[in-house]
């Protein structure tokens, strides 16, 4: 018991002595996203958003910040911003039952993320663990422009916008004496036939050698899983998509 005690106190002497009192830090980056997946309307004309609407790989910017504090009942905040957006030309397309001839269409899925978590590890041996509870808003559209189509406007519009809810949780490994992190973020929610995940891994580099701001690199791939029924987006179409691929971006932290 009195080994047990030892140890137990002098992790917690640990956890108090590395933490941070209060931390600001953030980053905005470029993530080159490729969008993978199918579109439907109405359960009806399905097509791939890659090799029949054409939508291409693309860097999108994404900005994240994060502020920490040490008053231990009120959780610590961090918001986001990404902006999956794609665009691209095919022959023609269908959709709604008509077909759509010389058409540049695009999908975007601009998006904000506000996280409330608490610290259950907090640099305690170099590792951090964060769990909370994050609200994601998507503001999106679908859009086509058309040389041609029989029957109908040339031209379609199709916004949605939703809020929910997805669990947050992130995991960091500090690498002592090198300023190098290994991190990953994890959010995520699923219901009825309904499925969001925001994935990511990432290595960096912050120069703590520089007082007061200090900038650093980091490096990383990003995973989001976006499939959504047309009751969820308030349209007549479902998505079932994927977006991932590397992203690099600037860091600064006071």
């Amino acid at each position: 018991m009195k080994l047990l005690s030892i140890v137990t106190s002098t992790a917690l002497l640990a956890s108090v002595v590395t933490a941070d009192f209060i931390r600001i830090e953030g980053a905005v980056g470029g993530w080159d996203t490729e969008p993978t997946g199918t579109i439907s309307y109405n359960n009806n004309n399905s097509f791939d958003i890659a090799s029949q609407a054409g939508l291409k790989k693309a860097t999108n910017m994404y900005a994240w910040l994060y502020i920490k504090h040490p008053i231990p009942i009120v959780p610590n905040l961090r918001v986001e911003y990404a902006d999956p957006n794609f665009s691209g030309n095919v022959s023609s397309i269908t959709w709604d039952g008509n077909t759509y001839a010389g058409v540049d269409n695009s999908l975007s899925l601009t998006q904000y993320d506000a996280a409330l978590y608490y610290n259950l590890l907090d640099n305690l041996f170099w590792i951090t663990l964060d769990l909370g509870l994050d609200v994601k808003y998507i503001d999106g559209n679908y859009n086509i422009q058309a040389s041609s189509v029989a029957g109908s406007a040339p031209t379609v519009d199709a916004p949605f916008s939703l809020v929910l809810p997805l669990v947050y949780g992130r995991g960091r490994v500090q690498l002592p004496f090198v300023d190098i992190g290994v991190e990953t973020v994890l959010k995520g929610v699923t219901y009825s036939d309904n499925t969001v995940i925001d994935a990511l891994i990432k290595v960096d580099y912050t120069m703590d050698f520089i007082p007061v701001i200090q900038p650093g690199l980091e490096i990383g791939y990003r995973y989001q899983q976006v499939t959504l029924t047309a009751s969820a987006l308030g349209i007549d179409a479902d998505l079932d998509t994927t977006y991932s691929g590397l992203y690099a971006g600037i860091m600064l932290r006071f």
